[in-house]
């Protein structure tokens, strides 16, 4: 992987005009960064430090510092629930026209980071946006970052975002989305710590604070100290909010009132809004602005820092909060359809506890971020309105069951996806509806069709659904729950009941005007078609995802896209996969189809592993792993490539992952077994370990199943390893070629069909079973090039065993200039960026012991003697981790 750059910035903004102190070197590593922005290698800067460390004050000096330039800041919000694109609707004034015309009409996420994209690709002058408080960022933000920041490589612009490092734990979205972008040379990281004794004591020089008081109660906290600094009072505050409403006691009875309400809004408003919710007039803001917990910013007033909002809004009385905010909801609920946001008119409801504002907002809030792409955010106003939904008329609230399912299921929360599915079923079966209670089964069936160990459940519903609509007139409900029994079909390889019922989707398409139906009826035929191994089949869904695309059905072509990467790498067809795959990632990628785009790299990956391609295999199964919100088939599929690689590697145990993946699958086996390849890679852990008994006990059950089903390239493998603890038999007449070859004692030919595929380390095996020297040679070649121990091993015994004695010594492992492994280089990479063990085992997929032993020999090797001290040179000297190779 590339560079990524980490270090440790103290800062601190001091009141009173004087400079930032402990940040010369680290604002020079920012104008490091711009320089190389400027000259087309655009920068993806990650800002991280506690709350009020001085994240804000470090980014807004540092963007004083360039001539020419073109700064766009915003920042998000802390609402109960994020508004979508938050953030970029706050940096509209900073961007042209047609960026804010499209921001702050109803933004099409999809023009929004194509308008983005080209402002910070025309550099002239060159771009630096600024995104404050991405902790409290919404799905839609997030997702431009990400399509930006794979992007931003040739643009002259730099992108910094900030966030509360301590707010950002191993599974938040943010930290997600670092990892996703993690390994693209863009991305350089800061940290921002706490200030030393040395800094605290140098800002209160003259003051008649006592420094060590100083610095004790406030631990370093740049916010704190400024707080303390700023308030020409000898006595040190006990805490943040104590010293922040000291600040506050001191405002007149109108100031105080007008402070109030307006940290009831939230952290920005116009003077006027804040004087209809106080009563006060907007001038009694002045007085705010005077004492420094207010800044007027472009016509709107806000909060200094969230710090002081938060203290202020903490301090009023719980009724008067109450009352406050219920005027605050009459004020901006009462302005023109469109010129509040739903999501604050819903957050202000939620404070204010009004039950029928959250049912009028919350909907309204809920369908405008499902719409701009944020699902999570949907999903948790949907929530939050059925919480309050008693008395509801049923069929209301069934329909609000349905949001809430396809919701969950868009933002990648499946379990919860399949137990609100599984309640709207019920309610619309109360309701009496047959047609949404079919519906509502078909979201069912997709739902669990995600979910490996949810398959059957998700057959039986789709057979209820037909059953339910198969009486009613013909609707597109229909077509989808052929479509599931479809794909039902296809991964029990019944090819022919595939293309069966691809007709019959074909059979309701009536005036099918989108073309929708169409392309769900050609995509059934083609995936049967070419699981059968005719390639004319790969065409019919290319004429699929063309017509779902032209439908602006992306979740469907995402659908095409996903069979046609699993048909040609589960076929070994690898040329007509690479042909493709790049159209498909960056299709799912500009499109927000998140999901389909990790099951296109889950894919890839196994291909890299097919291809020999090992380290570049390892980094994007990593990288999914890391993405992937549900343990269903990408989690899955990535493990076993993780698995097998430790196998083939002879490094860290590769069992934990690959039982995890088997107990996971255990009801799916017989159904997607095929496609995952759990079983066989057990079955090949075991082998290398030489315990052939374990190895028998894995294949011999699954083997009944494999034949019945007759995927050829599966069932080749299962009895391919069962070979290997039983000794030569006859091979299954349906397997793939290159693996009857190989049963059948035919080596060479095998071994020759391998490499046509493209499979260097099968054909290298093919080899290994032979008695020939040449033969044995060049399989110990080819597994010493992969780096594969354990077959070499097996391969240098055998060939002592047949009398030949200069065989070449085992090839050494390469390390860093510090003398540690890529393994030991990870864990010091997260180490430094603050995860302990048990989130690094979780990272990596590691057991706790092996990181604890990993961690332990970084100490050692750097001559360390802590944790800390392994952080601090780890930034020192921008370690990062390394590889090869990387893929897409």
């Amino acid at each position: 992987m590339p560079l990524v750059n980490y270090l440790t910035v103290p800062t601190i903004e001091v009141v009173g005009g004087r400079d930032l102190v402990e940040r010369d070197h680290e604002l020079a590593a920012l104008s490091s960064w711009w320089g190389e922005a400027v000259a087309g290698a655009g920068r993806l800067v990650l800002v991280g430090g506690d709350a009020g460390a001085g994240k804000t004050a470090l980014i807004r000096e540092f963007a004083r510092r360039p001539r020419h330039i073109q700064l766009i800041n915003g920042g998000c919000e802390p609402l109960t629930t994020p508004m979508p694109l938050g953030a970029l609707r706050d940096m509209a004034g900073d961007l042209p026209t047609t960026v804010r015309q499209e921001l702050l009409g109803t933004p099409d996420p999809f023009e929004v980071r194509r308008l983005l994209l080209d402002q910070l690709s025309g550099g002239n002058p060159p771009t630096l946006l600024v995104l404050d408080d991405a902790h409290w960022a919404d799905d839609a933000t997030l997702d431009v970052l990400r399509f930006l920041g794979r992007r931003l490589g040739p643009c002259p612009a730099m992108i910094v975002v900030s966030f509360r490092q301590d707010e950002v734990g191993p599974h938040h979205p943010l930290r997600v989305l670092a990892g996703d972008l993690a390994t693209l040379p863009v991305v350089r990281r800061l940290t921002v710590p706490m200030l030393s004794e040395a800094a605290v004591a140098r800002l209160a020089a003259g003051t008649g604070i006592d420094p060590v008081d100083l610095y004790r109660r406030t631990g370093g906290n740049a916010f704190f100290v400024t707080e303390v600094l700023g308030d020409d009072r000898a006595a040190v505050p006990a805490t943040v909010r104590d010293a922040v409403l000291a600040r506050a006691a001191r405002l007149g009875p109108e100031a105080r009132d007008a402070l109030d309400a307006f940290a009831c809004l939230g952290t920005r408003a116009t003077p006027s809004v804040v004087e209809a919710v106080s009563g006060r007039p907007a001038t009694a803001l002045d007085e705010c602005v005077d004492r420094g917990l207010v800044v007027a910013d472009r016509g709107e007033v806000a909060f200094r820092h969230e710090l002081v909002r938060l203290a202020v809004e903490e301090a009023i009385p719980p009724g008067r909060a109450v009352r406050l905010r219920r005027q605050a909801l009459a004020v901006l609920g009462s302005r023109p359809p469109g010129e509040v946001e739903p999501a604050r008119l819903a957050d202000l409801a939620q404070r204010a506890g009004d039950r029928r504002a959250v049912l009028a907002f919350a909907p309204l809030a809920a369908e405008r971020a499902s719409t701009l792409g944020a699902h999570r955010e949907a999903a948790e106003h949907l929530r939050r309105a059925l919480e309050v939904s008693e008395g509801m008329r049923p069929a209301d609230r069934a329909a609000l069951l349905e949001q809430l399912g396809r919701q969950y299921h868009l933002s990648d929360d499946l379990d919860a996806a399949l137990r609100v599915w599984q309640e709207a079923v019920r309610a619309w079966q109360a309701v009496g509806d047959r047609r949404r209670q079919g519906a509502a089964l078909v979201g069912l069936a997709v739902t669990a069709l995600h979910l490996a160990r949810e398959i059957p459940r998700g057959g039986d519903a789709c057979d209820q659904a037909i059953g339910l609509l198969g009486g009613l007139p013909p609707g597109p409900e229909l077509a989808y729950a052929y479509a599931i029994r479809a794909k039902l079909a296809a991964l029990n390889f019944r090819n022919t009941d595939a293309v069966g019922w691809g007709q019959r989707i074909l059979s309701t398409a009536g005036d099918d005007t989108t073309g929708l139906v169409r392309a769900l009826g050609l995509l059934a035929i083609g995936i049967g078609r070419a699981q059968d191994g005719d390639l004319g089949g790969l065409d019919l869904i290319r004429q699929s995802i063309h017509l779902a695309q032209s439908a602006s059905a992306h979740d469907e072509a995402g659908l095409g896209y996903f069979w046609l990467q699993l048909i040609c790498v589960s076929r070994r067809w690898y040329r007509q996969a690479e042909r493709w795959y790049a159209d498909a990632l960056a299709y799912t990628e500009d499109h927000g189809q998140e999901v389909w785009r990790q099951w296109l790299r889950a894919f890839r990956s196994r291909a890299l592993l097919d291809q020999g391609r090992w380290d570049e295999a390892e980094a994007l199964a990593g990288e999914v792993l890391r993405s992937a919100g549900a343990d269903d088939g990408r989690k899955m599929l990535s493990m076993v490539v993780l698995g097998r690689l430790r196998a083939r590697r002879g490094d860290s145990d590769p069992l934990p992952l690959l039982t995890r993946v088997r107990a996971t699958m255990v009801t799916a086996e017989p159904v997607v077994g095929w496609m995952i390849g759990a079983t066989p890679a057990l079955a090949e852990a075991a082998s290398y370990t030489g315990d052939l008994d374990q190895v028998r006990a894995i294949v011999a059950p699954a083997i009944g199943d494999a034949e019945e089903q007759g995927e050829p390239w599966h069932l080749g493998e299962l009895a391919y390893w069962l070979s290997r603890a039983d000794g030569p038999a006859a091979p299954p007449p349906r397997a793939a070629e290159p693996y009857r070859l190989q049963l059948s004692g035919r080596w060479r030919e095998a071994a020759e069909r391998w490499y046509e595929a493209g499979c260097p380390y099968e054909a290298a095996l093919a080899l290994a079973g032979s008695e020939d020297e040449a033969a044995l040679r060049d399989a110990l070649a080819a597994f010493d090039h992969l780096g594969a121990q354990p077959m070499r091993d097996m391969t240098a015994r055998r060939l002592r065993q047949i009398g030949v004695r200069d065989i070449p010594r085992r090839p050494t492992r390469t390390s860093t200039p510090d003398g540690l492994s890529a393994r030991e280089q990870e864990v010091l990479t997260l180490l430094a960026d603050g995860l302990r063990n048990h989130e690094i085992a979780q990272a990596l997929f590691l057991s706790r012991r092996t990181v604890e032993h990993h961690v332990a020999a970084v100490l050692r090797k750097l001559a360390v003697p802590n944790r800390t001290e392994a952080a601090r040179y780890a930034r020192r000297n921008g370690v990062a981790v390394t590889s090869p190779g990387r893929s897409a």
